[in-house]
């Protein structure tokens, strides 16, 4: 949808709750109902999971509730210099007891996944362990990220959900384009924000998210980490996104390669929303290639408009 703000502006506030007040549930962010087109970020890959080039947008079919879409724009991400391809991040890295070790030993591989982001406009890291700290990350200047590491307070429980919905509140000013990259081992302790709301916040954002699933283990009667691995899964199948499990940190360089392939390779398809019905409800996405022959074809479930 239209930009309305820079996300820096959402982020000078975000800074501003984070210095005044610990985690709470976030109200659901919903796009602006405007004369701007809906966004849908697109993945197409073939029977080997390679992407499938020199799409156009007669080559999809774009439906909303079973009712066929006019695309009226067609982009491939990782085309320079588009506007309509501009991608705003958030980079949201578990630093509970858990993970702040790992996070330290991994720093420099973040911070190269960060400097090559297809078309990145803005982007943010959310630090997280039972509240959360923002960053802007500067380009020209990525050693302060590895000082703010290095600072970084020993951790404490995990508020997964709240952070998450925290960083798309980040993101709620986004033009449309935007994703959410989750370094987590998916273990949530101390949540506020209940997983019912959180999957409705994920549901109305255009936002394409990859959790990256460390390895964990069970501890006492706390939560089971192969039902929070499942939750992780849930987030990335309803915005488009993946699913990545580390079996381990050596796998983490590659694992964040095949993400910025993954943004690098995405078609942007835009339609001009219907105004009927009730503002907020939820409207269903697909997005077909007919055609092509068998391929897999990833995009976020829906979204709502508010007017």
């Amino acid at each position: 949808m239209t930009r309305h703000a820079p996300l820096a502006s959402a982020v000078s506030f975000v800074l501003g709750l984070a210095a005044t007040a610990p985690a709470a549930a976030q109200p659901v962010p919903v796009f602006s109902a405007e004369t701007g087109l809906v966004n849908v970020a697109v993945t197409v890959e073939d029977g080997q999971g390679r992407p499938v080039e020199g799409l156009t947008a007669r080559d999809f079919v774009v439906s909303e509730d079973g009712r066929r879409q006019q695309v009226e724009m067609c982009a491939r991400m990782g085309e320079p210099g588009n506007p309509s391809t501009s991608l705003d991040v958030a980079l949201v890295v578990d630093t509970s007891d858990s993970m702040l070790a790992t996070l330290r030993r991994s720093q420099d591989v973040t911070v190269r996944f960060l400097t090559h982001l297809p078309n990145a406009q803005d982007v943010i890291v959310v630090f997280f362990d039972q509240t959360q700290r923002v960053e802007k990350f500067d380009r020209e200047n990525p050693e302060a990220l590895f000082e703010r590491v290095r600072t970084l307070p020993e951790g404490g429980n995990t508020a997964l959900r709240d952070a998450i919905a925290y960083s798309l509140k980040a993101l709620s000013s986004s033009n449309g384009r935007s994703a959410l990259v989750l370094l987590t081992d998916g273990i949530d302790t101390v949540s506020r924000t209940e997983p019912a709301a959180l999957d409705r916040a994920v549901q109305s954002t255009a936002v394409t998210i990859y959790p990256v699933a460390y390895p964990a283990s069970v501890i006492g009667d706390g939560p089971d980490p192969q039902e929070a691995v499942k939750d992780l899964d849930r987030l990335a199948q309803v915005t488009g996104g993946r699913l990545f499990k580390l079996p381990n940190e050596a796998a983490l360089p590659g694992v964040l390669d095949e993400i910025v392939a993954d943004l690098r390779s995405q078609y942007v398809l835009g339609f001009t929303p219907d105004g009927s019905g009730a503002p907020g409800r939820m409207r269903k996405i697909s997005v077909k290639v007919p055609g092509r022959g068998k391929v897999a074809v990833r995009h976020r479930v829906g979204y709502r408009l508010q007017n």
